[in-house]
């Protein structure tokens, strides 16, 4: 009994060497959605300080609209970087998916039929470049780059660097991205509808214990009989699905097909966002959720830097600058961590 005396007061004494601010700091790293949505306060109450138009009342709901692109095209992608992959392609995605949805808008007069069009580009693309990085080997960074590149200069041909105009005015597409039900932008009921069906995947399903298998260690989990090839191939495809419908999602803003949508590196700020919300690079460590504060953290940034009107090469270097402290953040957290768990 002495010694169990004994050692309780020695963890005691060795909790209270900790420094204050470690002590404090702590509990908040190991809820993780929490410091986060703490960090989602700070920056928007900033801001609301700096310039009087973020505080009204509306500006959450807009930021959930503006924000909408991002946060379809994190969820795939957010997947696939648990799984230890990358997706460089998704920026390009967004301006092939709008040309080729307006294009044939305008070569068939059929509104359904150019949306279809547009949404099946996502997944062949996906498709495509899961292929080749799981059956024939292929780094995906570079697979994914290439793929980039590949996509970005066929629109360029395709549309002479000119916005492709829907020609028949279909309202119905343009109306989608302001349509509203109650007081809740249509694109933000979509993104939040597909992040709450990917979140029960993960944290429900096997396949979502999979994901974070191969993503930890790939050896093992094909051992353990996962299929993991099947599933990065699958990975893909759904990365190149929602950013598909992030590309149509853009395109409905005007009805128009930009050739440089998603050009200021819309991968780099989806997947920094990732980061920002704990997701590892190396893969098998993250949770969806954080990776959409992430995303909402990066979007109240950029949509305060605009209602300031700081000028647009301004707000890329304000972003990078939020990147580099993203990747230490996390980094930070880590450490922390760990060392709680060395002391404790």
């Amino acid at each position: 009994m002495e010694a169990l005396g004994d050692d309780s007061r020695l963890a005691g004494a060795t909790l209270n060497r900790r420094p204050a601010w470690q002590r404090w700091l702590v509990p908040l790293a190991r809820h993780e959605e929490v410091s986060l949505f703490v960090l989602f306060l700070v920056v928007s109450g900033f801001f609301a300080v700096l310039e009087p138009g973020a505080r009204r009342g509306g500006t959450y709901l807009d930021l959930l609209r503006d924000a909408s692109p991002n946060l379809i095209a994190a969820v795939g992608l957010t997947l696939l970087l648990l799984c230890g992959e990358f997706d460089l392609s998704i920026g390009a995605m967004l301006a092939f998916t709008g040309v080729v949805t307006v294009s044939v808008f305008n070569a068939t007069d059929n509104m359904w039929l150019g949306i279809l069009a547009g949404l099946l580009t996502g997944p062949l693309v996906g498709f495509i470049n899961g292929y080749l990085v799981t059956f024939q080997g292929m780094n995906s960074l570079m697979t994914t780059l290439g793929m980039m590149f590949a996509l970005r200069g066929l629109v360029y041909v395709w549309t002479n660097k000119t916005p492709i105009v829907d020609e028949n005015g279909f309202r119905d597409f343009t109306r989608l991205y302001q349509a509203e039900i109650g007081p809740v932008p249509v694109p933000g009921i979509l993104s939040l509808i597909l992040i709450a069906v990917v979140y029960v995947v993960m944290t429900r399903t096997q396949f979502g214990r999979n994901i974070y298998a191969i993503g930890g260690n790939p050896t093992a989990a094909r051992v353990s009989g996962i299929r993991v090839e099947r599933t990065k191939l699958l990975l893909f495809v759904l990365s190149g699905t929602t950013a598909a419908i992030a590309g149509l999602v853009v395109a409905s803003q005007t009805g128009t097909g930009y050739f440089d949508a998603g050009v200021q590196g819309f991968e780099l700020i989806v997947i920094a966002s990732a980061v920002l919300g704990g997701v590892s690079l190396a893969g098998g460590e993250g949770r969806l959720v954080s990776a959409m504060l992430g995303v909402l953290i990066l979007g109240m940034t950029g949509k305060g830097m605009r209602l300031m009107n700081v000028h647009i090469t301004q707000q890329l270097v304000v972003t990078g600058i939020v990147m580099l402290i993203a990747v230490y953040l996390h980094g930070a957290r880590k450490r922390l961590l760990e060392s709680d768990r060395r002391s404790s």
